[in-house]
Formats: C-alpha cells, sequence, structure tokens
C-alpha cells in the first residue's frame, strides 16, 4: 500500500541547539540603545535576543520563530505603570500630603501593595508563559495556555503560605501540584499537554538537601564566631569603658562577618539545593506527555551547579550586560538534554483558537519575573 499526499505519518521529535552568530553584537547594541533611551529600549532588546535565541532551537531540523514585538511589552508595561503602579503612587503622595509624611495611614497603601504583590506574583508568571508561548511558533503552529491566569495566581499565592508555614516542607507538594496546574494548560496548536505524577519521589532528595543546607548553616555561623572568639571584638563592641575607634573596628568586624555569611550562604546553599532542583526537573520532565509520547531530560546536579556557577559569574564580571549569554546557556542547557519517547503525528495538529493577547508582560515587567 502506498502512502497518498494526504496521508499522515508519525514522526519522532528530536531537539536541538545550533547557535549562531551576532549575540555578541546584539548584546552590545541592545546595552547601548538601553542606555541612551534610559532604559525604555528594554522591551524592544529583549524581544530581539529571544528572536535569537528561539531560532537556534531547532525540532527535526527546523526552527522555532519568535513573532512577539517590543511594542506589545512596551503597551504592557505602560498599560501596568498606568493603571496600578501610577495610582498607587499619586495615593501615597496625597496622603502624606494630607497626614503628614509620617502619618501611620501611609502603612495602608503600602501594605496592601505587599499583599498586591504576593497575590498576583503568579498571575504575572502565568500570563508571561502564555505570551511567550503565543508568540512561539513551529511550522507555522503556535502555542498558548488554555487555562485561568487567576486560578493559578490564586494556586501559587496558597503554595506560598504553605511553604512559609512548613518551613519548606510542602515545597515538593506545591511545585508538583502548580506544574501540572501550568502543564494542562499548554497547548501547541489544538494539541494538549498532560502532566500526571506525585510528589513523593521527590521527598528523600529535598531531605537530604534540607539537612545538608541547615548543616551548612550551623557550620558557617560557627567558623565566623570561633574567628572572633580569640580577640576582643565582643569586649570592644559592648565594654563601658570602650573608646570611639574600638566601638567603630568591633562594628567593622561585625559587617566583615555578616559579608563572609552572605557570601559563602550565596554559594553553598545553592549548589545544595542543586541536587533537588536536577532531581525535581527530572521528575517533572518524565510526569510530562505531549500526545502520548513521554519527555526525559537528562540533568544532573552536577550539571545544573555548572550551569548556575556560570551563569552568576557572567552577570557578576559583565555587570548584567551579558544576560543574553546566561538566557542562551540556559536554553541550550534544557534542549541538549531534552528527548521525546514515541511518535507525533504532527500533521494532524491545528492551529490553536485562544485568542492572542494583544498586550505583552506588563505586570511580569514590574514584578520582575518575565524569564528570558
Amino acid at each position: 500500500m502506498t502512502d497518498t499526499p494526504d496521508s499522515h505519518l508519525p514522526e519522532r521529535l528530536t531537539f536541538t541547539y545550533v547557535p549562531r552568530k551576532g549575540l555578541l553584537k546584539l548584546t552590545i547594541v541592545n546595552f547601548l540603545l538601553s542606555l541612551i533611551t534610559f532604559s525604555i529600549y528594554r522591551f524592544w532588546a529583549k524581544t530581539n535576543v529571544r528572536r535569537h535565541i528561539w531560532s537556534c532551537v531547532h525540532i527535526n531540523g527546523e526552527p522555532l520563530e519568535y513573532t512577539g514585538k517590543g511594542k506589545e511589552l512596551f503597551m504592557g508595561a505602560l498599560f501596568v505603570f498606568l493603571l496600578l503602579i501610577l495610582p498607587i503612587v499619586l495615593i501615597v503622595a496625597l496622603i502624606g500630603l494630607i497626614a503628614g509624611p509620617d502619618s501611620p495611614l501611609l502603612m495602608i497603601p503600602q501594605m496592601i501593595v505587599i499583599f498586591g504583590v504576593y497575590l498576583f506574583w503568579g498571575f504575572a508568571i502565568y500570563k508571561a508563559r502564555k505570551y511567550q508561548l503565543s508568540r512561539t511558533q513551529w511550522r507555522g503552529i503556535r502555542g498558548t495556555l488554555a487555562g485561568s491566569a487567576m486560578t493559578y495566581s490564586l494556586l501559587y499565592f496558597g503554595s506560598l503560605m504553605a511553604k512559609g508555614m512548613s518551613l519548606g516542607w510542602a515545597t515538593p507538594v506545591m511545585n508538583t501540584v502548580l506544574q501540572e496546574q501550568i502543564t494542562n494548560d499548554m497547548r501547541f496548536g489544538d494539541a494538549a499537554f498532560k502532566f500526571k505524577g506525585r510528589a513523593g519521589p521527590l521527598y528523600p532528595t529535598y531531605a537530604i538537601c534540607w539537612i545538608l543546607s541547615l548543616v551548612a548553616l550551623i557550620v558557617i555561623v560557627a567558623l565566623i564566631a570561633a574567628s572572633s572568639a580569640g580577640s576582643t571584638f565582643w569586649q570592644d563592641l559592648f565594654s563601658e569603658s570602650s573608646s570611639p575607634d574600638s566601638i567603630d573596628k568591633a562594628v567593622g568586624y561585625l559587617l566583615v562577618g555578616f559579608l563572609v555569611f552572605m557570601v559563602l550562604t550565596a554559594l553553598i546553599i545553592p549548589m545544595l539545593w542543586s541536587i533537588y532542583v536536577a532531581k525535581e526537573l527530572r521528575t517533572f520532565a518524565n510526569y510530562t506527555r505531549f500526545d502520548g509520547a513521554a519527555f526525559k531530560l537528562e540533568a544532573t546536579a552536577g550539571a545544573v551547579i555548572w550551569l548556575t556557577v556560570i551563569n552568576l559569574l557572567i552577570i557578576i564580571f559583565t555587570l548584567g550586560i551579558g544576560w543574553p549569554y546566561v538566557n542562551q546557556r540556559t536554553v541550550k542547557f534544557v534542549v541538549d538534554r531534552i528527548s521525546l519517547e514515541g511518535m507525533i503525528d504532527v500533521d494532524r495538529i491545528r492551529q490553536s483558537q485562544v485568542p492572542l493577547d494583544r498586550r505583552g508582560e506588563g505586570l511580569a515587567d514590574a514584578f520582575d519575573v518575565g524569564g528570558l
């Protein structure tokens, strides 16, 4: 039996990252234009970087296409500024003028803002993900999220509360629930993603990382305390006969100790938690299906640590200018390690009918959670 032109032959999807030249030039141009436009150009800069990185991601040899526009991101940010940020600023200024700059009434809008940020953080994440997916095409078919941003936001808010009240022990459960919610809302055209799995397999690794992190914090504090035990630090700080010079010296020693604590914590704790991050990435990939085919992600703790350390060094030594390279390395890390086990009938997938958002990631930009 021969194939007719209308025959649909399932194919195995393979993912590759094919680097293109031009990212360095793009990074420099974006930085200079953002500088002279007082950061307004950042919306177009972000779009240009996404367009470059997306085009390097190939599925079965065909690149992704990013169709977003800088104008859409700018209009989204402007909308949030006029609708939310400006009214809050005017209300705070009005209260300050009427009741005085030290009035306790100023705490009311401040508390509302803090509560609002936590409540709508998940909303911003969801809308940003939806926008990015809807502007991502492969073979002319675009992605989207077909669920409710508010539902996800309330779930995310509950997750924050649960994690805080449980000293972090609710993290595997809540991360699994959040991932299930957003993955089951994902579409490529009219084809849906499916996520199903338990948080149980994550807990042994989480427990190890939690205990190791606690031990590391205790050891760091003990080492800093031991280094001051043989000095006159405490005497200089609390003695009634201490001179101003000795007090200044003691305060300086205290600041140095705090700085050492922060640096060691920032270096050691993320490295320990990379063990859990790698486990979660692998587990969530295994729980995810697309058209019946299962994903697989080869991510080891060592690879995650290396990715994190190099990205951090790029940010530090370029003063943040090298963010496009951080984004590129992160995307390449995932693409190089992900695979799809099974055959997909791509030809039967039709275009998504979910309406496109006209504005970009305004709230995500305000909260700085826009991702890539």
